[in-house]
């Protein structure tokens, strides 16, 4: 881990607390919205930078499910858990 790597990891742990502070001074009514804005773009400029630093993988696309047939004893189970299903079905199926 370098030197550089290591100060943008402390000014980002920096940046939250006094985040956190200024969130928690605003329950208390003693500070209002423009510290905790000044304490998000600070705390959102420092994880930036920490991101630039460390260097974020390359993101992957998710594979797209495949779609499948329900087998044979799923189906089975759903026209169980339906009393009147399987009777529904055979109706229809008959129209």
């Amino acid at each position: 881990m370098t030197a550089e790597l290591q100060q943008a990891m402390a000014r980002y742990e920096e940046a939250r607390i006094r985040y956190r502070k200024a969130v928690l001074s605003s329950l208390d009514g003693t500070s209002n919205g423009d510290a905790i804005r000044q304490a998000i773009v600070a705390c959102q400029e420092a994880g930036s930078e920490l991101r630039k630093l460390r260097g974020t993988p390359p993101v992957q696309a998710a594979a797209a499910p495949a779609h499948r047939a329900a087998p044979a004893s799923e189906a089975k189970a759903r026209e169980q858990a339906i009393p009147g299903w399987a009777f529904v079905r055979r109706f229809l199926s008959t129209a």
